[in-house]
């Protein structure tokens, strides 16, 4: 095995650096280790992470740059191509992290308490309020129960409605209102009622 004593890795020329990397030259790799930590650790740290973790991204990047080079999957192109290759690495394995925590906290919604259905209690006050109303309104004279069912049931215009009981449209808009302030004075003793 070679060793490099003092030598920093952007010195050496570029096939030279991969020739010690995949020689295993240790001080190659201590030196291109350690040049290239603190960078790697500093995008960790401004992506939601701590020192630790980006220790051990840092690690898992290395290796795989290691790897590729050793099977000849990477071939440096210019003095930081190592550099900014293994950078990638990790910046790459950060992201996957980063979304696989994302992923395993998750919440997931109970699928047994997604539909309440209505207490049968609820359903029989509102059916009572209902038949209230319709009661009501069959209360109501013939010419309003028709100018309700007109308007509200059929929704028709006051245009229509006038022609249809022979009347004009302001008539038509002031029996509808009229027909709808009985209803409310009949219908305000309901609890809670439809006012």
């Amino acid at each position: 095995m070679q060793t490099i004593s003092n030598q920093k890795i952007k010195d050496l020329p570029l096939n030279r650096t991969t020739v010690l990397i995949k020689q295993n030259d240790t001080a190659t790799l201590k030196e291109l280790y350690k040049a290239n930590f603190t960078k790697v650790k500093r995008y960790v740290l401004k992506n939601s992470g701590d020192e630790q973790q980006a220790k051990d991204v840092y690690q898992e990047a290395f290796v795989a740059m290691w790897r590729n080079i050793k099977d000849d999957k990477f071939s440096a192109e210019s003095e930081t191509a190592i550099n900014g290759y293994l950078f990638q690495i990790a910046k790459y394995k950060w992201l996957d992290h980063i979304r696989s925590v994302k992923y395993k906290n998750t919440t997931f919604i109970n699928r047994e308490i997604e539909y309440n259905e209505p207490d049968t209690d609820e359903n029989e006050v509102q059916n009572r309020k209902i038949k209230l109303i319709m009661d009501s309104i069959d209360q109501l004279g013939e010419r309003c129960q028709l100018l309700m069912k007109l308007f509200y049931f059929e929704r028709k215009s006051f245009k229509e409605i006038s022609e249809l009981m022979a009347m004009d449209e302001a008539s038509a808009r002031n029996a509808k209102y009229r027909c709808q302030e009985q209803l409310k004075k009949m219908t305000q003793n309901i609890p809670n009622g439809f006012k």
